[in-house]
Parts: C-alpha cells; sequence; structure tokens
C-alpha cells in the first residue's frame, strides 16, 4: 500500500497520473456518441485509466513530480535550461531562407513594447517541426532557456509547462494553474531567464493555446516564442510564416544524402513524383533503404500503388507517415464541415495545380450530385469551405490569387479515400466543371477570355477529358486546343492535340468528326513550331479523309484547307495559295456565312497570297475589307481586328507609302501588347511590321533598338531555325544595315545559311535573303562577295518571281550596280534603264523604289559619260552612293 509522505507532493502526481483518465473518458465518450453503449469497452478503459494511475504515482519516488531531464542530451554549449527538445535530424536539409528569416524578425522586434509570436504553418509533413528543432539547435547558444511544449493536446501541453517551472526553479504546487501563471510571469519578466526560446509544436487554433502564451517585455525579457501549426489562423494573432516543400535541389541533396548511390536524374524524378514534400522523400528513402530496391523501381510502384507507399515505413524521426498524418486532419474534416469534404474531393479529381475560385463559381452550374452544386454556386458556402480546408492545411490557399491547390500526394490520399462507386461520379464532376467553365469563358479567341481558359487547361489531362467519348467534352478540349493555338503556346497544343487525336481515334475511328478537328489543330501546331513537314503531311491526311467522309464545305474540310494554303506559302508556291484560298473562300462564305469568323480568316490569307505574289494594291483592298468585316462582328478593341490593321500597314509599305503605314503601325502596336500577355503570342507580326516602317522611313536607330530584343525573344522562345525567327533575322538585318554595317553583315550570313538549311536553295525566301546579303556586303565594300551573290540569285530569281516581280526588280537593281562599281557603265546602263522601266510599269513612277533606280540610272549614265541621257535624282545621293532596294519578304 503506498504511503503518501507529502501528501501535496502526492496530489500533485496524482494529478499528472490523471491525464490518461482524461484521455480515456474522451474516447469512451467518442464511442458512445457514435457507436452506442459498449459495457465491455467500459469495463477496459476503466482497468487502463487504474492501472495508468497507479503507476505513474508509483513511479514517482517520493511522490514527487518528474525532475527536469531533458528529452535528449543537450548539445555541446546548450543552454542552463534545455526542456525536451528533441534531437536534430541528420538528414535536414537547406531551408537556409526560413532560418534566416527566423533569426532576424525577433531581432527585428526588439525595439516593441511586446514581441509577437512566430507561426510556422503549412502542409503536414512539410517539415515545420524539423525546422523548429534545427533552428533550437543552431541558435541554443543565444538563449538561457529552450524549451519543447508539444501543443497538440493540453494535458500534455500542461504537463510540459510544469517541467518548464522545474527547470525554472519555481516552487512547487499542487495548483497547476498557479504554476503556469507563474512561469509565464517569470518568462515576461525574464527571472530568472532573462533570453529564452519557446516553441510549441503541432498547435491546433489560436483559441486553444493564446492562453497559455508566455509574452516577453523587452527590455527585460528578449524571449521568442515559435509556434508549429499547420491552421492558417494564426495569422491575426502571430508572425506567420509559410512552410513549403522543398526547392528541386533541396529535394534531391535529402535523397542523396540519404541514398548517396541514388542516380540525379532518377532523383529529380522522384522528387517531382512525390512533390518535394519532405516527409515523403524521408519515407521513400526509409523504404528504398530498408528494402534493398532501387529507385526506378520505387517510381514504378508509386504510381500504381501510391496509397500503399504513403501508409508504410514511417522514417524514424516522424510520428507518424505521410497518409496517417493527413489521415487525422482529414477525419476532423469530415466531422466537422461535409461541404468542404465534397470540395476537397472535387478538388482531388482535378490536377495539382491551383483551381481558381472564379472557375469554381463559373462551372459549378453544371455539375452533379446536388449537394456538391450547392457548394459550388454559392459564394459564401464555397468561401467557408476553403477557409476551412485552409485551416487545417489540407490545401495550399492563395488568397490574393483566390486558388485553392491540393499537394500531388495529398490528391492521391483523397481519391483513395473515396469509395469505389463515387469515383466516376467525381471523375464527371470535374469534367462537366471544366466543360461548364470553358462554355461560360467566351470567344476563346478573344485575349479578353484567355484568363479564365488559362485556368482550366491545366486540368484536361488530370480529369480524363483527353479520352472522353462524352461530345460535350470533347468539345471542351477542341476550343482548348483552339485557345492554346490562338495564344501561341504550340508546345501545350501540339501535346494536348496529339494525344487526344490519338484516344478518340482509338474508339470513334481515324475519320470521326472530332478525331479529325483534334489531328487539324495538331497540324497548326506543328506549324507554329516550325515542323512543317510535319503539318504538310498530316493535313494531306485529314483533307482526304474529310471530303470522303464529312464533304467539301464541312468545317474541318474548309479549316483544313485553310491551314494546307499556309503551308503552300511556306513552301514558296504561291500561286497555288492563291488558288487553294481562293475557293476554300467562296466556299466558307457558303458555310459560315459572309461574316463568319473563318470566312474573315481565309480573307485574310488570300491578302497574305496576293502580297506574295506583288499583288499589293489588291492586297490592300482585301485587308481593308477584312478589317472593316472583324471591326462589325469582332469589334475594334479584338486581337484579329487589330491583326487585320497592321496588315493594311504593309500593305502601305509595299506600295511605298512609308509613312502611312508607321503612322499606322504605331496606332496599332501599342493596342495590341496588351492583350498579348502570353510570351508566344508577343512576337505578333504587328513588331515586324513596325520594325519594317521605321526603317523604311529612315528611322534606323529606332528600328534597331526595337529589332535587336525582339530577335533575341524569337531565338528564347521559337528557336533558331524557326521560320519566324529566320524572318524577323533579315527584318533586324536591314535594320541595322545603316547604322551597324559590320554587325548586320555578320547576322546576315548567318541568316543565309539558315535559309538555305530550312528552305534549300531555291526557295523564294532564300533567293530574297541572296539579294539581301548582296546589299549588305556592298554596305561593307565586299563588292566581289556582292557580285557573287547577285549572279547565284540572277536566273532563278525570275524563274520563281517571274520578269516583273517586285524581288527580281530588287535583284536587277543591285546587279547593275555591281557592274557599275566593277566599270561595266554600259550593262549597268541598259540594266538599270530595263529595271527602272518596269518598276514605273508594276510599282509606279513615285514608289520610292522606282526613283532609287532613277537616280542610280542617272548617276550610272553620268560615269559613262551621257551627261544628257539620265534622268534627273528625285534627291541628292551621297557622293559615291547608290540607291539600293532590300527585300522584306511579306509573313505568311
Amino acid at each position: 500500500m503506498l504511503e503518501a509522505r507529502n501528501p501535496r507532493r502526492l496530489r500533485t502526481a496524482l494529478l499528472v497520473g490523471a491525464v490518461p483518465v482524461v484521455v480515456a473518458i474522451g474516447s469512451w465518450l467518442t464511442n458512445v456518441l457514435t457507436s452506442g453503449w459498449d459495457p465491455w469497452l467500459f469495463a477496459a478503459l476503466a482497468g487502463v485509466v487504474t492501472v495508468s494511475a497507479v503507476l505513474t504515482v508509483a513511479a514517482e519516488r517520493n511522490y514527487s513530480l518528474p525532475a527536469p531531464v531533458p528529452a535528449v542530451p543537450a548539445p555541446a554549449g546548450a543552454p542552463p535550461a534545455w526542456v525536451d527538445v528533441p534531437p536534430r535530424s541528420r538528414h535536414f536539409t537547406g531551408r537556409q531562407e526560413l532560418l534566416t528569416l527566423l533569426a532576424h524578425r525577433p531581432a527585428e522586434s526588439h525595439g516593441v513594447t511586446a514581441i509577437v509570436p512566430h507561426a510556422l504553418y503549412g502542409l503536414g509533413g512539410v517539415g515545420k517541426t524539423h525546422l523548429a528543432v534545427e533552428y533550437a539547435h543552431r541558435r541554443h547558444h543565444q538563449f538561457d532557456l529552450v524549451a519543447w511544449i508539444p501543443a497538440e493536446q493540453p494535458a500534455a501541453l500542461r504537463s510540459a509547462y510544469l517541467r518548464v517551472a522545474a527547470a525554472m526553479g519555481l516552487p512547487e504546487s499542487d495548483d497547476v494553474e498557479r504554476t503556469l501563471a507563474l512561469v509565464r510571469d517569470g518568462l515576461r519578466r525574464g527571472v530568472p531567464f532573462r533570453r529564452w526560446l519557446m516553441i510549441f509544436d503541432n498547435a491546433e487554433g489560436p483559441a486553444t493555446l493564446q492562453a497559455y502564451l508566455p509574452e516577453p517585455a523587452p527590455p527585460h525579457s528578449t524571449g521568442q516564442v515559435l509556434i508549429t501549426s499547420r491552421d492558417r489562423g494564426w495569422s491575426g494573432v502571430a508572425d506567420t510564416i509559410e512552410v513549403e516543400v522543398l526547392h528541386r535541389d533541396e529535394s534531391v541533396a535529402l535523397l542523396r544524402k540519404r541514398n548517396p548511390v541514388v542516380d540525379e536524374a532518377d532523383a529529380v524524378r522522384l522528387a517531382e513524383q512525390l512533390g518535394d514534400l519532405p516527409l515523403a522523400l524521408e519515407q521513400a528513402s526509409a523504404w528504398i533503404d530498408a528494402s534493398g530496391t532501387t529507385l526506378p523501381h520505387y517510381l514504378r510502384l508509386l504510381s500504381e500503388r501510391t496509397r500503399d507507399l504513403l501508409d508504410a515505413n514511417r522514417p524514424a524521426d516522424y510520428p507518424a507517415s505521410v497518409a496517417a498524418t493527413w489521415g487525422v486532419a482529414l477525419e476532423r474534416l469530415s466531422t466537422t464541415d461535409s461541404a468542404a469534404v465534397r470540395l476537397l474531393e472535387l478538388t482531388a479529381f482535378l490536377a495539382p495545380e491551383p483551381v481558381d475560385r472564379g472557375m469554381l463559381r463559373l462551372g459549378g452550374g453544371g455539375v452533379s450530385p446536388t449537394a456538391l452544386k450547392e457548394v459550388l454556386t454559392d459564394p459564401l458556402r464555397l468561401d467557408q469551405a476553403m477557409a476551412h480546408i485552409g485551416r487545417l492545411s489540407l490545401a495550399k490557399l492563395d488568397a490574393g490569387r483566390g486558388t485553392i491547390q491540393l499537394h500531388r500526394l495529398m490528391r492521391a490520399v483523397v481519391q483513395a479515400q473515396v469509395s469505389p462507386d463515387r469515383v466516376d461520379e467525381l471523375r464527371a464532376a470535374a469534367q462537366s466543371l471544366l466543360a461548364t467553365a470553358e462554355g461560360a469563358a467566351g470567344d476563346e479567341t478573344d485575349p479578353q477570355t484567355w484568363a479564365m481558359h488559362g485556368r482550366i487547361t491545366p486540368h484536361l489531362r488530370f480529369t480524363g477529358c483527353l479520352s472522353s467519348t462524352n461530345r460535350q467534352i470533347q468539345e471542351l478540349v477542341l476550343r482548348q486546343l483552339s485557345y492554346l493555338h490562338n495564344r501561341g503556346d504550340m508546345k501545350s497544343c501540339r501535346d494536348f492535340a496529339e494525344e487526344a487525336r490519338d484516344r478518340w481515334s482509338e474508339r470513334a475511328g481515324p475519320d470521326d468528326e472530332n478525331t479529325l478537328f483534334a489531328a487539324f489543330w495538331l497540324a497548326g501546331a506543328a506549324r507554329g513550331l516550325g515542323d512543317i513537314g510535319l503539318s504538310k503531311v498530316l493535313l494531306e491526311e485529314i483533307l482526304g479523309r474529310a471530303r470522303r467522309s464529312l464533304g467539301n464545305d464541312h468545317p474541318v474540310t474548309l479549316r483544313a484547307a485553310n491551314s494546307y494554303g499556309a503551308n503552300l506559302r511556306l513552301a514558296g508556291d504561291y500561286r497555288r495559295a492563291y488558288q487553294s484560298d481562293l475557293l476554300t473562300l467562296e466556299r466558307c462564305r457558303v458555310t459560315y456565312g459572309p461574316t463568319g469568323f473563318w470566312t474573315a480568316a481565309v480573307s485574310n490569307n488570300l491578302a497574305i497570297d496576293l502580297r506574295n505574289l506583288g499583288r499589293f494594291a489588291e492586297a490592300l483592298a482585301q485587308n481593308e475589307e477584312t478589317h472593316a468585316l472583324r471591326l462589325r462582328t469582332l469589334g475594334p478593341g479584338h486581337l484579329t481586328t487589330l491583326f487585320s490593321q497592321a496588315a493594311c500597314a504593309l500593305d502601305l509599305y509595299y506600295l511605298g507609302r512609308y509613312q502611312e503605314c508607321l503612322d499606322i503601325a504605331e496606332t496599332v502596336i501599342p493596342l495590341m501588347k496588351p492583350l498579348v500577355e502570353s510570351p508566344d503570342m508577343y512576337f505578333s507580326p504587328g513588331l515586324r511590321i513596325q520594325v519594317i516602317a521605321l526603317t523604311a522611313a529612315g528611322e534606323h536607330a529606332k528600328a534597331a533598338a526595337l529589332s535587336r530584343p525582339l530577335l533575341d525573344a524569337y531565338r528564347t522562345v521559337r528557336g533558331v531555325d524557326h521560320p519566324d525567327t529566320i524572318a524577323i533575322a533579315m527584318t533586324t538585318v536591314n535594320a541595322l544595315r545603316a547604322g551597324h554595317p559590320a554587325e548586320s553583315l555578320t547576322l546576315v550570313r548567318a541568316t543565309l545559311a539558315l535559309h538555305q538549311k530550312v528552305y534549300g536553295d531555291d526557295h523564294p525566301a532564300t533567293l530574297a535573303a541572296l539579294v539581301n546579303t548582296a546589299v549588305t556586303e556592298r554596305r561593307n565594300g565586299e563588292y566581289a562577295a556582292a557580285a557573287h551573290h547577285d549572279e547565284q540569285a540572277a536566273g532563278a530569281v525570275e524563274n520563281v518571281f517571274g520578269v516583273q516581280h517586285w524581288v527580281t526588280l530588287c535583284a536587277g537593281n543591285g546587279r547593275a550596280i555591281n557592274h557599275a562599281i566593277a566599270g561595266d557603265h554600259a550593262t549597268s546602263c541598259r540594266m538599270l534603264k530595263q529595271t527602272y522601266d518596269t518598276s514605273v510599269l508594276v510599282r509606279g513612277a513615285g514608289h520610292p523604289y522606282t526613283l532609287a533606280c532613277s537616280a542610280n540610272l542617272a548617276k550610272a549614265n553620268r560615269r559613262a559619260g551621257k551627261w544628257g541621257a539620265g534622268l534627273t535624282p528625285p534627291y541628292q545621293l551621297r557622293r559615291h552612293a547608290w540607291a539600293e532596294c532590300p527585300v522584306e519578304l511579306p509573313l505568311y
């Protein structure tokens, strides 16, 4: 029988020993409330409670409180009081920014009357506790007292506080509340320890802990309170710091620290699959180490049995596995907020990317079941559900962007908890959400709608939309492909289109309408990425299948025919492109009507054909018609309307009306820039037109300043040998030639080589590049090289373009200059007279290039001694200078 030699100590020990009573009664009450009365369970609990209390008392020699022995041996140089601080992890990696932030923030607060706590919050398993432990060990020399307080349960918290009291030398008392008050007061006053660090680990919300938090009062006390919690609610009470997942390089370092033989590339793949979550990385490392398996094998297991692996092989220095860590929070949510559970489940069937609140509201009306729809369409209930999920750190909330994001492993855990009979229901709900939001977002060709379309894109693959047989969902995918293509994200468009085409073809066949539409966008993306060969093959196949199965006037056939014309232009077959587009335009007017979007698109392409053929006045008339059409149907601010206006400016350039061209370009480009936030779409034809106009107007410095960064951007995004990059490179050559001749020469030779590589020697673009190369070489005094390149182009230019084509005339002017420089004045005069006469006929007597030929002819005649035979130059040339006619090929 126990003898109470010190009644007060006995009462205190009994009080501490009673902690299991509280826990047991709580468990019993939960059982009663959820499962009904169970007398056997109650009897068992009563026995456990009794034994626990007795053993607790018996374990206390003289019935006193436990001595303040630290949880682990104190590190070298530890402060006088080191209470229950866990050992630091041998594998701790990274987090330097957060550690520095924690160290500096308290110092920045020393001038105020009270120091606010610091709360580390974030997803379970993200490493909040490990970060706090590491901070305590690294900074222990700055404190006289460092104490670790388990804060999840009040009983454990109060027990830890009593050990802090002992460390502070406070008198023992059977009044626990008084003891806690004395501890807080001593910490506030800095007696006996002025410098202290109190870490409250795994705390719930502020309501349950705030009463226990000490409040240092500088300058008497310079203590620091550090809290770790999943609850975001600390933001109103503490200085909060969100702990994110590791940076990728930190994840790789952690994996290789645990398993040095792991290949770095495999470590990168595993880190990506685990979403850089520290607990998951540690768990994977422990599994690999214990089982002796390889990392590639673990990756295969992870893809097949994610939930099982997340629940297996808990790391030694973590209290629970990933699945168990999150399971507690998920269980708590399920008992308190069914609406939040429904939202969380839906989000788990979307991508592990930020999910936009606006998208949820916009698409919620198309979702079933009704209970889920009610949450999504009620702004108050939706906000409350998101807030509750965020409070438990089950997802990352971004208030500024209005998004909720599940970690990829949390997504797997939530999905695994959904019953099999509800998986298809939730996947269908996610698809319907996207389809409804897509339909409500508006015209995908209008940049004003791109923000919402862009929020839908990341979820296509994760929701199974790309393999769906539901026509409504397939329409969603096709509109997304249209959006991606219009915005200029050709890589995403290609990837999604290829997957959709293959999946739909397997189920509905290659001649299915939507299969062909997906193939159409794949061909367009291939052309946009510069893979002209693939685009050509795809379009020929699409046209053949569509004409056979759907007819000549079906939308798939007409859109494919329009793109086929673009491929013909790229191939340099300008006449066939014109004939094809002319026929397609007639059929589009029947199918889409004279004001249809695709009617205007084909009309725009027909103007490009006319421009390539040198029929500039007709091209301007066609573009003006297209611009007027788009102005009526789409409005003045629509991007395609502005493109048509910019196209009119380009036609004015070819007609020699440079100032008008520049005026329109400088009006339109500022209107286009705000609409094209995507890096790819920034490289619109409008900017190249502006450079061309500035160069033609003689504003060479401005043209060079605009063209250089534009070319760099094209090279970065499109690639060096992309047709768009090659075109802007030649435009940059022309912009640089006057003020930076040497730089222009280097660039033109590199660009000529790219033309020959990409297009071949006889392509119209390559022939034009030869002409420009010769012009640039003459500007640099390399006359022999210029003559060589002009002669190389001479015969082919007439064969490809025709005798009266404007490129042929530019080439003729250059060849005549070469003869004059070589002293062959007779040949020079004869060639310049022929070129001038043809230019008057084709371009008109007042065209700048006609005037250039006139000036050159006058100069050649004077050199030949024909003082009266030449024409009077309309402007004064520099002495010894010749008027050049550089080439700018139209945009395809």
